[in-house]
């Protein structure tokens, strides 16, 4: 989820978000708002909610968050908020990459969210709770750069204790109850089984036929169902996905830029390299060097 610009006026219900953002250190509440189309963001992003539950389509698979639970993960994968209550309270975070793996948190926390687990964690008074979500949000706006300096290392901490009481959750698996089933028959379901089989197959060269039979649908009405529901075409959802496994591998590994361009699903090095660039901005190897550093 992403928001408009923190503290202006409320935002129609449903949120038309552009596919590649960029929001840096980042705090804000407001109402939950759907989320027209999936879309990504090189940040580590924390949601909280609190009067409902939230249903994410996360890489491909419906997760549902309780309301009370913090959900961390790392925006690169696709995600789109499909379903919310109009009375949930949602609160944000967003923490740049490259500030995120300086902190210095554990090699198997970084490489969970780095592989597209996200972390859930219930919130309990004085540990977990939302009270301090509203002063970060003041303090980052402020612009003041010792305030900010507080408000991070204070959003650190908060996040170093999510690390200890969130358990490690893989996206085919909703916390506490059941997700929706790609198999049962609705819009949504439909789209999310096509969401699901690109997320698992998009390093192989898949067709928008095989994409459709997935789903036993028509491949022109599976192009229209999917763009309804996740509000981007199959070609472009299939390219995040390799986008994402490309910018983990770059983080995460020592291989070339040929080995990284094969094993993302890209067909070749100057596809690869184009694609990457006009997502995030920087060529491949500028991103790795950017990155780079212990985690």
């Amino acid at each position: 989820m992403a928001p408009t610009v923190a503290g202006r006026r409320s935002a129609p219900s449903t949120l038309r978000a552009p596919v590649d953002d960029q929001f840096g250190l980042a705090c804000w509440s407001g109402r939950s708002r759907l989320m027209e189309c999936a879309h990504r963001h090189d940040d580590i992003e924390v949601n909280l909610a609190e009067g409902g539950e939230l249903t994410y389509l996360f890489g491909g698979v419906p997760v549902e968050i309780a309301s009370g639970t913090a959900a961390a993960f790392w925006a690169a994968i696709p995600h789109q908020l499909i379903r919310a209550p109009a009375h949930a309270r949602v609160h944000w975070i967003t923490i740049p990459l490259g500030r995120f793996l300086r902190w210095g948190l554990t090699g198997a926390l970084v490489g969970r969210l780095l592989q597209g687990q996200p972390l859930l964690g219930r919130t309990e008074s004085g540990s977990l709770d939302a009270s301090p979500f509203g002063r970060w949000a003041a303090d980052l706006a402020t612009g003041d750069p010792d305030l900010r300096g507080i408000a991070s290392l204070e959003i650190q901490a908060w996040i170093r204790r999510l690390g200890r009481h969130a358990a490690p959750m893989d996206a085919s698996a909703a916390t506490g109850g059941a997700t929706t089933s790609d198999t049962d028959g609705t819009t949504v379901g439909r789209a999310a089984g096509m969401a699901r089989f690109i997320a698992v197959r998009f390093r192989d060269s898949i067709s928008v036929g095989e994409i459709a039979a997935s789903v036993h649908l028509h491949p022109h009405y599976a192009m229209g169902v999917f763009r309804a529901v996740v509000g981007t075409t199959l070609g472009a959802y299939l390219t995040q996905c390799r986008v994402a496994e490309a910018q983990r591998l770059l983080l995460t590994t020592s291989a070339t830029m040929g080995e990284i361009a094969h094993a993302s699903g890209f067909g070749s090095q100057s596809r690869f390299y184009s694609c990457f660039t006009t997502a995030c901005g920087v060529p491949p190897g500028s991103y790795r060097r950017i990155h780079s550093g212990p985690f």
